[in-house]
C-alpha cells in the first residue's frame, strides 16, 4: 500500500482529503506544519507528499528543498497544493523538482489522477 504525507496547515482541508485517499486505496499521513512534516518525512518514509506553500514554522518550499537535499529522501514525489497561483512560486518549484502543482480550491479528480501518475507512472489510467 502507497502511503501519502499530507502537510498543510489547513486542518479542514485535511479532514475532507484523508477519507478521498483512504478510499482510493492510499494509507495517509498528516503534519500541519513545516517542522512537524519533516519529522514524518522521516517517521513514516511516505512515497508522496501532498504540500502547501504557505505554512507555519518555515512553510513548503523549506520541506521541498529538504526532501531533495538528503538522499533517503530524494525519491519521494512531491505535488504541490497550495492557494499561491504565482509563476514565479510555481517555477521555482518546478526548479526543486516537484510532480505537480495544483492551486487551491483544486479538481479532486485531477489531483487524483496526477497522484497516480506519479506513483504508478508504468500503468495506464
Amino acid at each position: 500500500m502507497k502511503k501519502i504525507l499530507i502537510i498543510d496547515d489547513e486542518v479542514d482541508w485535511i479532514k475532507m482529503l484523508i477519507p478521498r485517499l483512504e478510499h482510493e486505496g492510499y494509507k495517509v499521513v498528516a503534519a500541519f506544519d513545516t517542522i512537524t512534516g519533516i519529522k514524518q518525512i522521516n517517521d513514516t518514509k511516505p512515497n508522496l507528499i501532498l504540500l502547501d506553500i504557505m505554512m507555519p514554522a518555515g512553510g513548503g518550499m523549506k520541506v521541498l528543498e529538504y526532501v531533495r537535499a538528503h538522499t533517503q529522501t530524494f525519491n519521494i514525489k512531491v505535488i504541490i497544493i497550495t492557494a499561491r497561483s504565482d509563476q514565479e512560486t510555481r517555477d521555482e518549484a518546478e526548479k526543486i523538482g516537484i510532480s505537480g502543482y495544483f492551486v487551491k480550491p483544486i479538481d479532486m479528480t485531477e489531483v487524483l489522477k496526477r497522484i497516480k501518475v506519479a506513483l504508478f507512472p508504468t500503468k495506464k489510467l
